[in-house]
């Protein structure tokens, strides 16, 4: 792969000659009705280049820090200035409402990392504009590399709809993909822990273990809530960057999967709520059976020292007391009737 690599298409359904590097720091997809292009970048120099006015421009940006690069790009696209401290900040905020020049949306989503076996947090930003998206991503995950290659083979409707599907398309793969990914394997890992609680017999290290699991689950309601909120504003409110037609997509279909993730992470919720509840059922038979040893002991050892009592005390004419043999006897006694007890508790089932 060269410093700058191009795809182009045209009208002809032709594939792609260079498959999309995701690893570049810059990339571009420009597009019309007829034709499609796709470059990688490697500086903020040549990615202006191939910004066409006539055309969409999807534009995206992957873990870079230079303030003053992303700065001349947003100017090329004349974004509001506001917007580079949000794109920067990699903490989340909650959509308030669009810019005059744009429209701005944060997203954060669970993502599997095959070297840790765990969801990790991945997250960036969405600029809308009349033209043009402006995709950041803070990690290179390579989240949407599937939809990228989809759109420049025409495997999609993005050359019949202008930037607004694009935004569509580019939500819906982050969202719903990685989220139904990331809720299967908590899933998985859920049933696994199901198993473990109930070979686990209470221990301490299996709490531990619940708690992180759960820990693992926790912060994926909140960025689900946030887009809720962004969805009841497109339907509540009239976006300028947003067409009618498309706006059916974000308003029925996109908000449809966003109330099916919500139930799936309630769900998950419950089934960890159960999976606590075992834990504590295992717990609560543990303490039964810890509580029902004491009780046969005590049971057990109640006439034994009844009698050593009687025995034990200061009196001249005490039964058989002067015998040789009254000590080995009493002792006899006590044996026989704490066997006689435990065989009457065994065959009671009380153990």
């Amino acid at each position: 792969m060269t410093e700058d690599s191009r795809t182009v298409l045209t009208p002809a359904n032709d594939k792609p000659e260079v498959r999309p590097n995701n690893k570049a720091r810059y990339s571009i997809v420009t597009y019309d009705a007829a034709n499609i292009e796709a470059f990688e970048c490697q500086s903020i120099d040549q990615l202006l280049q191939y910004v066409d006015p006539a055309r969409v421009n999807w534009v995206t940006v992957r873990d870079v820090h230079d303030e003053a690069e992303i700065a001349r790009l947003l100017d090329a696209f004349h974004v509001d200035p506001v917007v580079l401290a949000e794109i920067l900040d990699e903490g989340q905020k909650q959509f308030e409402i669009e810019y005059d020049n744009c429209l701005y949306l944060e997203y954060r989503v669970p993502y599997f990392n095959e070297a840790s076996r765990r969801l990790e947090q991945s997250s960036g930003s969405l600029v809308l504009g009349a033209n043009f998206v402006i995709l950041y991503e803070h990690q290179v995950h390579g989240l949407f590399s599937r939809t990228r290659l989809r759109a420049i083979s025409r495997q999609t409707k993005v050359q019949q709809h202008g930037a607004d599907y694009l935004f569509y398309l580019l939500l819906r793969a982050v969202v719903v993909d990685q989220y139904q990914q990331g809720f299967k394997h908590l899933t998985v890992e859920l049933e696994d822990l199901e198993d473990f609680v109930l070979d686990g017999q209470g221990r301490e290290t299996i709490y531990r273990v619940i708690l992180r699991t759960r820990e693992e689950i926790k912060p994926w309601n909140e960025p689900l809530l946030e887009l809720e909120d962004f969805l009841e504003y497109l339907k509540d409110a009239e976006s300028k960057f947003i067409s009618d037609d498309v706006s059916k997509y974000f308003t029925k279909s996109l908000y449809r999967e966003i109330e099916s993730l919500l139930e799936f992470y309630d769900r998950l919720r419950g089934y960890m709520t159960e999976i606590m509840s075992l834990h504590m059922g295992n717990i609560e038979r543990n303490t039964g059976r810890v509580n029902q040893l004491l009780t046969i002991i005590a049971t057990v050892f109640l006439p034994i020292t009844f009698i050593a009592s009687i025995y034990g005390m200061n009196f001249e004419y005490m039964p058989e007391l002067k015998q040789p043999w009254a000590y080995p006897a009493v002792l006899l006694l006590m044996a026989i009737v704490a066997a006689s007890l435990l065989i009457y508790m065994k065959r009671r089932r009380w153990f």
